[in-house]
């Protein structure tokens, strides 16, 4: 089951118009409280005034009613009702106005010159309120009076409506503008990315070089990844084609070799040229199953990190089983394998399993080449603070010192071998130890050969 992962167009959308969507709504919330306050002191100091207008007439008329003109005026301009009440300081007598106005907050103290404002409920019907006190010198006898002041708030809530719906429709505006060229921007950013996608896609399986077109310096370090993941799958696939072509040729000669000796056999007109031809048959396929195993191993360790099978192993202990493995070969050819360490027990961090093969790739080296008609094989294990050193002696013709290098390479093996040996167990062994942070020298001075690896405690 694929998962559908998003685009990247999607998610950048997403990423940028989502937080503004947030940021939109969180702004027109705080327009609407913004027009609420605002829609607030503008009818507020219209009430105030308002209040001045009608102190002024109650005092020009002496107290009588408001006329019916001025009160149409007030009504049309704020498009509310208005109710008034004038009342003496002192006695508490009416002037003039509506009785029973709301009543004043509990605990609310109105101070000379300083208009209280409230919320209230008049007749049922929510209405605005404002409550002065007023020293008034044109009546006959000057005095202070408190006026009250008090009209629906229908006006007021339809002035908020208006500036909330004008504010949102503006935020409306500028979101869908500001995703509009997101989109249109995001569409175009991407540009070269698709074009580099359709320049991929286009490409064959066998097409592995480097990309060169120009991208963006965003996308540079993308590219220049892929372009060394490239540069290595071709090296990989070169090294492969090298291995195939290589193993090849080295197991044509064998497979041949046992081919027609097979067909030798057959031929073989007595019982003793028959068994002298079969045990020629062994021999080769002997040879050919430790060709094919040593190529099965290179293989293996080319394309596997051996690091994730390590664990602690014993040194002595694996070099002490690897020679007896060999100890029944070695008595074949006549020759003497020894172990000299002082140490009982070496305890390393690596694979167990190609340890033992780079050692006993060592000792075959060795018996093929050091010790082909006999002699002696010195393994010596050596430890100092760090590393610990193994050394495989043999005591034949030795390496010519041109080829030292040469022969840790695959597939390579000095003149004089007559075909024995498959040119892979030094180099084998050499990756196997690299593998274990380690290091393989190769030295031949005088008569033999001797091989040291170094490895990190």
């Amino acid at each position: 089951m694929s998962l559908k992962v998003p685009s990247l167009r999607g998610r950048l959308l997403a990423l940028i118009v989502l937080p503004l969507l947030i940021i939109v709504s969180i702004g027109t919330i705080a327009l609407y409280y913004d027009s609420e306050k605002k829609s607030q002191q503008i009818y507020d100091k219209l009430l105030h005034s308002i209040s001045q207008v009608i102190l002024r007439d109650v005092v020009i008329s002496e107290g009588d009613l408001l006329t019916e003109q001025l009160l149409e005026t007030l009504t049309d301009t704020i498009n509310d009702q208005i109710f008034y009440q004038v009342r003496d300081d002192k006695g508490g007598s009416l002037y003039v106005g509506y009785a029973n106005p709301p009543e004043l907050p509990v605990n609310t103290i109105v101070k000379p010159y300083t208009p209280v404002f409230f919320d209230s409920v008049y007749r049922d019907q929510a209405v605005r309120v404002i409550a002065s006190r007023e020293f008034v010198a044109a009546l006959e006898t000057p005095d202070w009076v408190t006026i009250y002041v008090w009209q629906t708030t229908i006006g007021q809530k339809r002035l908020l409506l208006e500036l909330a719906s004008s504010a949102f429709v503006t935020m409306m505006i500028m979101l869908l503008s500001t995703s509009l060229i997101v989109w249109f921007g995001v569409k175009f950013g991407l540009k070269p990315l698709l074009d580099l996608q359709s320049a991929i896609m286009k490409r064959s399986a066998d097409d592995l070089g480097r990309i060169k077109r120009i991208v963006p310096m965003e996308v540079s370090s993308l590219v220049n990844s892929m372009n060394k993941l490239f540069d290595q799958l071709r090296s990989a696939f070169a090294e492969k084609d090298d291995f195939i072509a290589n193993a090849a040729h080295q197991l044509r000669n064998p497979i041949a070799g046992i081919q027609s000796q097979a067909e030798a056999a057959e031929r073989s007109k007595t019982l003793e040229g028959m068994k002298q031809r079969v045990g020629d048959v062994v021999t080769a396929a002997r040879k050919t199953s430790r060709l094919t195993h040593q190529l099965l191993s290179m293989e293996h360790v080319s394309q596997q990190s051996i690091k994730s099978e390590f664990q602690a192993l014993d040194l002595v202990k694996l070099t002490q089983e690897t020679l007896a493995n060999l100890a029944l070969r070695a008595q074949q050819q006549n020759v003497t394998l020894s172990l000299e360490c002082k140490e009982s027990q070496i305890e390393l961090h690596g694979s167990e399993t190609f340890l033992s093969e780079a050692i006993d790739n060592l000792i075959d080296n060795a018996l093929v080449y050091g010790c082909p008609n006999g002699g002696k094989i010195d393994v010596e294990i050596k430890l100092d603070d760090t590393d610990v050193h193994l050394y495989v002696q043999d005591y034949g013709k030795g390496i010519d010192p041109e080829l030292i290098t040469k022969v840790l390479e695959r597939f390579v093996h000095g003149p004089d071998t007559n075909g024995e040996g498959s040119g892979l167990g030094l180099s084998i062994a050499k990756t196997i130890v690299e593998l274990h942070d380690g290091e393989l020298e190769l030295l031949s001075e005088g008569q033999g050969t001797r091989v040291h690896i170094k490895i990190p405690l």
